[in-house]
This record gives structure tokens, sequence and C-alpha cells, in this order.
């Protein structure tokens, strides 16, 4: 029986004969969701169960209450309802209405971009959603296309994960100076840490818009970081220049949510919902004001841009991303910036199909752990010699500081490992790495199966050398990691030994560690997350020109 298996079944338990737990909808580090049945009022549920190894954490186990108690205070057609919460030993469930329809999300990975119509009717419903949250001091925090489901019947737009809201009442486990929510929607003030309120909900929508109507972000770059800088440079391009069909007011309105300063923005999301409405009609006739930002804006934007080009910024995909796993708040959040959970589980290891070091295919237990979004940057790196004068792999001047570093010792990249993520930090081990890029379904690519050019940087997209991490975002695996196939190879910390029931090595190989994600040198057969190199920890730096590394955390 698996880890999701055993976990059914003790959701089956906790909620006794009247429910049927059907399957597994989805599951992140550290909750899954389920659908369940309520057999005696004929209803589909989406239960999220909380993994019963966080439950020793307290600031998860609280912020999964305080998620339910946020979710129950509202009660609004465009906002999912919570049916119930329950707790069975170390067992923490609430009950959600299933909705059918996917997710806007899914809806823009299909089809690019919406019709007009549907994105302002969507832009509408989730304004109105959050115009409803805030007249109850209740800030979402995280509004994206993924956290707006769609009812199949209808069509109506429902706002869910309310995980990292905060209530007015200063009520928020969010520790001062972390930044929870997804990096592509964060305001200019969550991004620099300043104080915010619901503002900042009103310019995710804004964002979001923006995205359904030109299948663009309004604010982008090849990493979490230039993205959030590019939001303080100045203001995006102009929506109409994009998607020359959508009407100037509905634009302006759109425009507006994205001011770089929040009394710039529209005050009230229920303003918002009014301006789309379909009339043409603008509260105040502040719809149509063009959004020039004054002089001082811009100035103040400046002083912004300089400031987080030195400052390390913390991100993460969800609020339960964020916490420790003993719910201290002692280590600063920028910390763990750049990890991603991934749950303990049965993987599937290696393949049938290829090289006796890569037989037989077979399944092993892999426990939960964290793992970096993108290899170690040059910069990331540069601030690591900078710090504790560890050897350099440049000369004078170091590359440009998006890449991936190279040219550093297996020694020296664990070395880097444990300093920036203490205590804890090390290099993964070849298992956690092939779970993070295949998945418990086994896929052939960290993005699926079917190799592409647009997909890795690997010999078919024909690149020179490395390029800046997350330069392909159609690869990056479903959680969100980048860049595990091709750009460079990447240091594990296991020693190059057979699988159980494989081919025997010389017993000289177990001397080497494992390298694994090929280059971009690599065919694709190198590329897929079952291939497995192999360097002497010992291998000369200037040997290690497509070798880099990525961290991990228990």
């Amino acid at each position: 029986m698996t880890e999701t298996d055993d976990l059914a079944k003790r959701l089956g338990l906790a909620l006794g004969e009247g429910y049927a737990v059907e399957r597994l909808l989805g599951s992140g580090g550290f909750a899954s969701v389920y659908l369940v049945r309520d057999l005696a009022l004929k209803r589909a549920l989406a239960v999220k169960v909380l993994s019963p190894d966080m439950i020793t954490s307290r600031s998860v186990l609280e912020r999964f209450r305080r998620e339910a108690e946020t979710v129950a205070q509202l009660s609004h057609p465009n906002i999912v309802p919570l049916h119930f919460i329950g707790q069975q030993d170390d067992l923490l469930y609430l009950a959600m209405q299933c909705v059918d329809g996917g997710s806007i999300d899914d809806r823009l990975r299909h089809e690019g971009k919406l019709p007009l119509e549907d994105a302002i009717r969507v832009a509408r419903e989730v304004a109105s959603a959050l115009a409803h949250a805030h007249k109850r001091g209740v800030v979402h925090r995280d509004i994206k296309p993924a956290n707006v489901l769609v009812d199949a019947e209808s069509g109506r737009c429902l706002v869910t994960d309310f995980g990292i809201a905060r209530t007015a009442d200063g009520g928020s486990l969010t520790a001062t100076g972390m930044m929870l929510g997804t990096p592509a929607y964060l305001s200019p003030e969550q991004v620099t840490g300043e104080s915010n309120d619901h503002r900042v909900d009103i310019f995710a929508l804004g964002v979001m818009a923006y995205q359904m109507m030109t299948g663009k972000l309004p604010f982008d770059g090849p990493t979490p970081t230039a993205a959030m800088m590019r939001r303080l440079a100045g203001p995006p391009e102009p929506l109409i220049s994009l998607r020359p069909d959508v009407p100037a007011d509905v634009a302006a309105v759109i425009e507006r949510c994205l001011a770089a300063e929040p009394a710039e923005r529209w005050q009230n999301a229920g303003e918002v919902a009014a301006a789309l409405g379909g009339t043409g009609a603008t509260p105040s006739g502040t719809a149509s004001r063009a959004v020039a930002r004054p002089s001082a804006t811009k100035a103040a934007g400046a002083k912004k841009l300089i400031g987080i080009a030195s400052m390390a910024v913390a991100v993460a995909g969800t609020a339960y991303f964020a916490a420790t796993r003993d719910g201290s708040s002692a280590k600063p959040a920028a910390l763990d910036a750049g990890l991603v959970a991934i749950p303990g589980a049965i993987y599937v290891i290696g393949t049938d199909s290829g090289s006796p070091s890569v037989r037989p295919r077979h399944s092993a237990r892999v426990g939960a752990f964290a793992i970096e979004r993108t290899e170690v940057t040059v910069g990331a790196y540069r601030a690591y010699v900078d710090a504790t004068k560890a050897r350099s792999p440049w000369g004078v001047v170091a590359p440009d500081s998006t890449l991936p570093v190279t040219r550093v010792s297996w020694g020296d990249a664990a070395n880097y490992c444990a300093w920036r993520y203490a205590p804890g930090g090390r290099l993964p081990t070849e298992m956690e790495w092939e779970a993070a890029a295949r998945g418990t379904a086994g896929r052939t690519f960290p993005w699926g199966e079917g190799a592409g050019a647009a997909n890795a940087n690997t010999k078919s997209a024909r690149r020179t050398g490395p390029v800046p991490v997350a330069s392909f975002p159609r690869g990056a695996t479903p959680e969100g990691i980048h860049d595990l196939s091709g750009n460079v190879w990447e240091w594990t910390s296991s020693p190059f030994v057979a699988y159980p029931g494989g081919q025997a090595f010389a017993d000289s190989l177990s001397q080497y560690r494992v390298i694994r994600g090929g280059a971009f040198d690599s065919g694709d057969a190198i590329a897929t997350g079952w291939a497995r190199g192999y360097l002497k920890p010992t291998t000369a730096p200037e040997q290690l020109h497509t070798t880099g590394f990525r961290c991990a955390k228990s």
C-alpha cells in the first residue's frame, strides 16, 4: 500500500460510513486533496488533508486551522464554500464544495488567452468575491488563475485557497519580512517587504486580467527575481497594444489595478467589479483616468528598484511551503526562498529501456524533502564567496548573475548548500533528484512525455552554452521546478552504484558521485529524468564547465 493509499484509507475511517473516498485530486508538499462522495446528501466534496507528519509543526497546523476559520467567515457565490473541518488523532482535514470545471489556469494552458467577454466576466466575478472578503477584513494574498475554479454546469467562477489569507485584526502567521504568494502576481509593496493591505489583491487581479486578455504576464523575466524587479521599473506594455479589441475603458480599469503605488490603484474591489459590469459606466469617472505615473511615483519606484537589487527575496508557492518543519521563525525567510517541498511517497526510479546503469525500473520510497526551484546561480554563489571567502570559480569578473554557476567542485557545492540553508542544507540524493524530476507517475521528462526544443536547453535547442535559469518555463515540473533537464549537469550526494537487481558495476566506480539532468550539449536521451552520469568528487574545477548543482533540505 502506498503512502497515498494509506492516507485515503485513514480519511475514510475518520469520515465514517456516510462518506466514500473516491480518488486523489492533487497533492502538494504538506497537504493532499481527495474527491469524497457525501452519500447521504449525494454531493461531491473536495477534502484537504494535512500530511500527518506535519502535525508536529505548530505554524503549519495553525495555518491550516486559520484557513478553515477564514473561509468559514465568507459566504458568496464566487467563493468556494467550506462545509466542515475535522480531526482524528494526527489527521486534520477540511471539506469544501468540489468544483468540477477545472481552473482558469487550465483554460489558459489550453487556449493561451481567453475570449474577451470571458476574460471580463472572470475578472468581474473575482473582483466581486474580493469585495465580499475585504468587507469582512480578509485579504487573500494569492490571487492567480490556478486559484479561480470554474463550475462546469453554470460557468461561474469561484475563488479558492485562502491558505495564506490575513485578517484585518492582524491574524497572520507570516513572520515579519516574509513574503508569501506567487512571484508573478505579487504587488511592488510585497516584493519590497513593505506593509500592505487589501490592495495587493487588486494588483494581483490586474495581473490576472492582463494575462487572460493577452496570454502574457504584464511583468515577466527569466527568473522570479528578475520579474519582480521588472514591475518596479515601470508600467507594463499597454494592454491595447497586445489586444487591440479591448475597449479603452476596460483597459484603463485593468491598468489602474496595476499601478505601482497602492494609492493610485482602485481602492475598493467592488468599484472594479462595477467598472467591469458591461455598462461602460465607471464610478466617479475614474476608470478612464490615464495611468501615467507622476514623477514622484517614478522616483519612488527607482528607489525601490535599487533596494531590491541588493536584497534577498523570500518567495513561496504556497503558505505551507514557507513554513519550517518545526514551526520556528528564527531563520530568515530569505534563506528558503528557492525551495519547493516534495512529499514523501513511493517514486518510480530507473527504466528498462536504457543502458545498464539505469536498469531496472523499480519503485523506491523517498522521504519528504525540499529542493531548489532553479539551479544555483552565479549571483547566489557570488554572495557565498563574498561572505565566506571561499574559492571563486571565476577570474576577476563573474559571468551573468542569472546563469547557473559552474566549475564548482563536489565538496564546494556541498559546503555552499550547508551554508545557504543551514541547518540541514545539502546536495540532493540522486533518488530525491529523480523524484523531483519524474514525480510519482514516473514521467520521462520533468514536464511529462515527449522531448522538444521549447522545453529545455539541450542540444536540440541549438544553444552554445548555459542560459539564465528558468529560461524554458514550459520545461518546468508541475511543482514549478526548472531546468532539471538540460542547461548544466547537477551534482548529487550519491555514489555511483548499481540499482538493486541491476548489472553490477566495478567497485571502483563507487568513489564517483552521480550527476543528473544533462547539459546544453546533451541529446534528449541524456536529458531524461532517469539518465545518470558520474564524476569524481575531486574533478578539477576547470573540467566542470558543464556541471552545476542545486541544493536540498530535509
